[in-house]
C-alpha cells in the first residue's frame, strides 16, 4: 500500500513539474508554428509591406496603408517576442472545413509594449490567411501577459496543494487502516 501511494505522489509531482503556460501552450500549438506566428507578428512592426502575402485579399493593402502608424505602437530596437495566446477552431460541415486561429503576440523593448492580435481563417484546405489584424502599443504591460502570470501562480500553488492534500487523505486512510486493525486485535472487553 504505501509503495502504491508513494508512486503515485512521484507519478503526480512529474506530471504537475510540467504545468507551465509554454509547456501548455507546446502542446496546443508546435514550437515551429509559435515561431512562424511570432515572426509574423514581429513583420508588422519591422516590415509591414512583407506580410501583404498572408493578408486576405480583402485587407491585403490594410498593412501598408498603416505602416507610418505601426512604427508609433511598436518597440524601438531589438524587441523580446512571446506568444501570449492561442486558440483555434475547426468547424466541418458536409462539402465545407473551416479552420480558425486567433493568437495574441507581445513585444517588448526598454518601456515599450506591443501587442500585436491576428486572426489567420483557411476554408477546405486553402492555407490560412490573415483576415483581422491589430497592433497596440502602450507603455504599460498589457492584459494578455497578466493571464500567463497568474496561470504560473495557479500552477505553482497546484504543485503544492495537491501533494499535500494527497499525503493528508493518504495520512487519514493509514490512520484509519490501522485503527480498525487494533479494534480487531483487541481483546473483548
Amino acid at each position: 500500500m504505501r509503495t502504491i501511494f508513494t508512486g503515485f505522489l512521484g507519478l503526480l509531482a512529474l506530471l504537475l513539474a510540467g504545468c507551465s503556460f509554454q509547456a501548455t501552450l507546446d502542446k496546443l500549438v508546435s514550437p515551429e508554428r509559435q515561431k512562424e506566428i511570432i515572426g509574423i507578428a514581429e513583420r508588422f512592426c519591422t516590415d509591414p509591406a512583407s506580410t501583404v502575402s498572408l493578408l486576405h485579399p480583402e485587407i491585403a493593402n490594410t498593412a501598408v496603408a498603416a505602416a507610418s502608424q505601426l512604427q508609433r505602437e511598436c518597440p524601438e530596437g531589438k524587441a523580446t517576442w512571446q506568444l501570449a495566446s492561442y486558440e483555434w477552431k475547426t468547424n466541418a460541415e458536409p462539402g465545407i472545413k473551416q479552420r480558425q486561429e486567433e493568437v495574441v503576440v507581445v513585444g517588448h523593448s526598454g518601456a515599450k509594449w506591443t501587442t500585436v492580435s491576428l486572426r489567420f481563417f483557411a476554408e477546405n484546405d486553402a492555407p490560412l490567411q490573415i483576415v483581422e489584424w491589430n497592433v497596440v502599443g502602450s507603455s504599460t504591460k498589457p492584459d494578455a501577459l497578466t493571464f500567463i502570470e497568474s496561470y504560473e501562480a495557479g500552477a505553482k500553488t497546484m504543485r503544492i496543494a495537491v501533494p499535500l492534500l494527497l499525503l493528508a487523505i493518504g495520512g487519514l486512510i493509514f490512520w484509519l487502516v490501522r485503527r480498525r486493525r487494533a479494534k480487531r486485535a483487541a481483546p473483548p472487553a
